[in-house]
């Protein structure tokens, strides 16, 4: 077993500090070079988990995600910089830490020869729970909240991977933590188990436990997550809640979605097109926001059926007053219009994508 499971089994006494205004973990200058010769896997990171708190850590492959976690829950040492959870020193009290954490990494781990119900009775025994049969009830409310009844008797060895992955999360709740960390928690898992997981985490977190979250699907970052560090190339270039981060690129492009009472006809779809052209251009000694690398031939309309055209852009209001004007002219009738803000998506890939050209994340967080 792990030694993380063999530390429980000690009876140092260990507290949280009282005042939970501060964070839960902190991160300060956090540097990781695995050869003196070699570039830094992580160059500088440093953001504070606040307490009942989840935080979603992104980035794209190889960003140093999976190095900053593994430095997080000691299996890894910093070359330099700090780290602090639950106000004490990562590297000085890993011991303490470590009875107080959960950790589902990507990779599988499960007992092969041991049944789901047995597997996780055995985890409960391993992280403290001596009574037999306040362990029996945990053990099942687990099977139950993570579906795995129907299969408690089968060896984890005779699993698909989506139930293995099950399995592997479930036993992590079979002791009382504060903090937990999840890598990708997800992978595996089909539509209603990725969102029974996600609610589940919910309801923990609204009791006081703070989550340290990374995963690939945006969607689950927006649903879950409280606040976003996106990192890349071993530095943060971005830092807030998936709200602020929306509001903070008032630039990436937005869809207008305008329904007319009309059937519209081509002349009229050309005349679009030609007026969201050149809302691209300067408008008075003005630019648009608009990012004017890309091609002026793309016309940013998508005709839906017989009336109504989405319109992807990045200033929906300066575009919707020509359009309007536009409408007038023409005689025509709009029967609804709505404008939708980018996806969490499209924010990170913006980020990720631009970040090498415009540093401005980089001096906010400084």
């Amino acid at each position: 077993m792990s030694t993380m499971l063999n530390d429980s089994l000690s009876n140092e006494a260990f507290s949280l500090p009282r005042d939970r205004s501060e964070p839960c973990i902190s991160v300060t200058n956090l540097k990781k070079q695995y050869g003196k010769d070699s570039a830094y896997t992580l160059n500088g990171v440093s953001f504070n988990v606040r307490y009942g708190t989840v935080f979603g850590f992104l980035g794209p492959n190889g960003a140093g995600k999976t190095t900053t976690l593994k430095i997080l829950t000691t299996l890894l040492s910093p070359s330099s910089g700090s780290a602090q959870i639950f106000g004490k020193d990562l590297v000085k009290k890993q011991s303490e830490i470590k009875r107080r954490i959960g950790v589902v990494s990507q990779d599988p781990s499960f007992e092969a020869n041991l049944t789901v119900e047995k597997a996780l009775n055995l985890y409960g025994l391993l992280w403290g729970l001596r009574d037999s049969r306040a362990r029996k009830d945990k053990v099942k409310e687990i099977l139950k909240t993570f579906d795995l009844e129907s299969i408690k008797n089968s060896k984890n060895d005779e699993l698909s991977i989506g139930q293995r992955r099950r399995v592997q999360l479930a036993r992590e709740f079979m002791h009382d933590m504060d903090l937990l960390f999840l890598d990708e928690p997800t992978v595996g898992l089909d539509p209603s188990a990725r969102r029974m997981l996600l609610d589940y985490i919910k309801k923990h977190v609204m009791s006081g436990l703070t989550v340290f979250f990374t995963t690939h699907i945006m969607e689950e970052a927006e649903y879950l997550c409280d606040e976003i560090a996106i990192i890349d190339k071993g530095r943060i270039i971005a830092f807030d809640t998936p709200t602020g981060l929306r509001q903070k690129y008032v630039g990436v492009h937005k869809t207008i979605e305008i329904t007319f009472k009309d059937i519209l006809n081509q002349s009229f779809i050309d005349l679009l097109k030609r007026t969201v052209l050149r809302c691209r251009k300067k408008d008075g000694g003005n630019m648009d926001g608009y990012d004017h690398n890309r091609n002026d031939n793309t016309s940013d309309i998508e005709v839906k059926g017989t009336n109504t055209v989405v319109i992807t852009v990045n200033d929906a209001e300066h575009v919707i007053s020509k359009i309007l004007q536009l409408v007038y002219k023409n005689d025509m009738q709009i029967e609804s219009i709505s404008i939708n803000p980018p996806s969490l998506e499209e924010v990170f890939l913006s980020i990720v994508n631009n970040k090498d050209d415009d540093n401005s994340w980089d001096r906010e967080l400084k």
